[in-house]
């Protein structure tokens, strides 16, 4: 898989302008290599942004085990570094130009990329935008539901970190592309 990126965070709510606690990602650059980013963010230099919690996903959070709790809670880095070190990151190693082959994956469309996009806008500022272009997103979270024996390959025994939750995610679909997708076609 070449020019293909998956993208998974850790957060305190599940709509955008909630806290982004982390941000994973890992796939393979323009010419297949494997890369990834990790960050954790600070929830506190984040709430001087303006970003917030959500108090049923903090509940959620509360009936982790203390392990993720740690990783998800213990984030230090300012947010507009995190922002831009991931811009960095994507700039280095993905290629968007218009006819490129390249796609971005989340585990739902209407969580990740618009907190994601949130988060870059109050670290930034108001006009912030994603690296990539919309009609590059693509939906791990559907293939997923429709091919439910992928879950069996992902092989994550970290959960609720979002560097290994993105690593197993790009295992799930990399199994779809390389014995499923050709059969259902």
């Amino acid at each position: 898989m070449k020019n293909t990126l998956m993208v998974d965070i850790e957060t305190t709510g599940q709509r955008p302008g909630c806290k982004v606690l982390s941000i994973g990602a890992f796939g393979f650059d323009t010419k297949g290599n494997q890369v990834s980013f990790y960050k954790r963010i600070s929830p506190i230099q984040q709430e001087l942004i303006g970003l917030t919690d959500d108090a049923s996903t903090l509940e959620w959070w509360n009936r982790q085990s203390e392990e993720a709790k740690q990783e998800a809670f213990s984030g230090t880095e300012d947010p507009k570094k995190v922002v831009s070190a991931f811009l960095d990151f994507f700039g280095e190693n993905f290629n968007t130009g218009y006819g490129e082959n390249f796609s971005v994956w989340c585990c739902g469309l209407d969580f990740d990329f618009p907190i994601l996009e949130a988060l870059f806008k109050h670290a930034l500022n108001a006009n912030a935008a994603l690296p990539w272009k919309f009609y590059t997103q693509n939906d791990y979270r559907t293939i997923k539901n429709q091919f439910p024996i992928i879950k069996k390959f992902e092989g994550n025994d970290l959960k609720h970190s979002a560097i290994e939750d993105a690593k197993a995610q790009m295992r799930g679909l990399r199994y779809f592309f390389e014995n499923i997708k050709d059969k259902v076609q």
